[in-house]
């Protein structure tokens, strides 16, 4: 690596369309002649997240520490925090040094970048589609941004904008680069995945889609990162069911309160009773799917009774895991004007219960999985790990580890055939 040549590093906080950006923005400036490097970089860059407050707040710390260790770099703080709300991270952090960047246009930052360290801008067409590095074990390929649904809680719309499809060719070509790049799982991601294609023009939606990413290889396989209950038909469950394992047996929906009065207040579009009804249906045609859930705590008018409505719904759900958020006020959303917020204190115990119920939930999926699946085999996609063991990801969720000795020349991101005896 040339002494001239500058070297960047970047992190990506929250979602895995955060990662899919960060890793985007990556690929520009490699090819614009600088080099990943930690030590002494000439670039630091923090793709943040601002789902919640919590989120917020490690976003800043994050800044103020890789300020402090690299004071010479030009800082880049990009992403859902300061596009939607710049005034503030610019308050927060107090440094007229650093560049802020919302969501969207990676090119142009790249470009931007290469002006502020003076560095001449390169003309660069990609050949392939490939957007993340070779060090993931599974590839993430985003398929849509942005979201129409404006649930009352959430800040996602107005950091993201409106639903916002990728081109059919355009995702297609990308699984097939990272196909041919030896990734044997493809994560599809996206803010509302279930909507694709719904803004483009024609018929074709998520299942057609994954008909024609299946096609694309005979043993890659393909996961879906969220989807809403509204959005998991009957013919979806039927693609999932039929492709044999191709398509992960594994869902994540996002319940958010087990309360009718709460679910109504956020603005989703379904009841406790069409959420079972819909759970049910799935179980049926695969009793041995994983489903995870995220859930709020302590959102505005939450009573007793509400949490404990939630508490025995879940139970009733038997989730595979439970992503427990505490509620977090957001000033352009709806929720920050409504009344009876519920007191950190209490909003605290209520998280630390749900966290219990899906310590609880997440061992009674994995023994039953193991059960099911004694003495069989099931293909493991693996990550990079040191050790005697290697971890690697079911396509139902749990993650399994097996001896290093089975394979000890296994890649990371290649499938592995592997008999259940323990699951870890």
């Amino acid at each position: 690596m040339s002494k001239n040549q500058p070297t960047f590093q970047i992190r990506a906080l929250g979602c895995k369309v955060s990662q899919y950006d960060a890793a985007e923005l990556r690929r520009e400036l490699e090819s614009q002649g600088f080099n990943m490097g930690n030590d002494n970089p000439s670039v630091v860059i923090i793709n943040t997240c601002a789902v919640t407050k919590a989120a917020m707040k490690k976003d800043r710390q994050l800044a103020r520490k890789l300020r402090a260790a690299h004071p010479e770099a030009l800082l880049v703080v990009m992403g859902c925090w300061p596009q939607t709300n710049e005034k503030l991270a610019k308050a927060e952090l107090a440094d007229d040094s650093i560049l802020f960047w919302g969501v969207g246009r990676i090119r142009e930052l790249a470009e931007l970048i290469c002006e502020k360290v003076g560095k001449p801008v390169v003309a660069v067409k990609f050949e392939s589609g490939l957007v993340v590095s070779s060090e993931r074990s599974r590839y993430i390929l985003k398929v849509g941004d942005g979201c129409n649904q404006f649930c009352s809680y959430c800040l996602i719309p107005f950091a993201r904008g409106r639903l916002k499809s990728r081109e059919r060719s355009i995702v297609l070509a990308e699984a097939k680069a990272a196909i041919e790049a030896g990734y044997d799982e493809i994560v599809l991601s996206g803010i509302h995945l279930g909507l694709y294609g719904t803004d483009l023009a024609g018929k074709y939606f998520l299942k057609d889609l994954l008909i024609e990413l299946l096609q694309l290889s005979a043993t890659t396989r393909f996961r879906l990162s969220s989807i809403e209950v509204t959005e998991v038909d009957d013919d979806l469950i039927s693609l999932i069911t039929q492709s044999d394992g191709r398509i992960c047996r594994h869902l994540h929906i996002s319940l958010q309160s087990g309360s009718d009065k709460i679910l109504s207040a956020m603005k989703r579009p379904y009841n406790t009773e069409f959420f079972l009804d819909r759970l049910k249906a799935i179980r049926a045609a695969m009793p041995e799917i994983g489903v995870t859930t995220d859930v709020i705590v302590g959102f505005p008018g939450e009573t007793d009774d509400d949490f404990n409505d939630t508490l025995s719904f879940l139970k009733k759900c038997n989730f595979a895991g439970i992503h427990v958020f505490p509620f977090s006020p957001h000033e352009q959303t709806a929720a920050f004007t409504l009344e009876g917020r519920v007191a950190p204190r209490q909003i605290k115990e209520r998280a630390l219960a749900l966290r219990r119920v899906s310590e609880e939930a997440a061992q009674v999926y994995r023994e039953g999985l193991l059960k099911r699946f004694a003495g069989q085999k099931m293909k493991l996609v693996s990550e990079k790990k040191g050790g005697e063991f290697i971890k690697g990801h079911s396509e139902f969720y749990p993650i399994f580890s097996f001896p290093k000795k089975l394979a000890p020349g296994l890649e990371a991101g290649k499938m592995i055939e592997v008999e259940v005896r323990h699951l870890s």
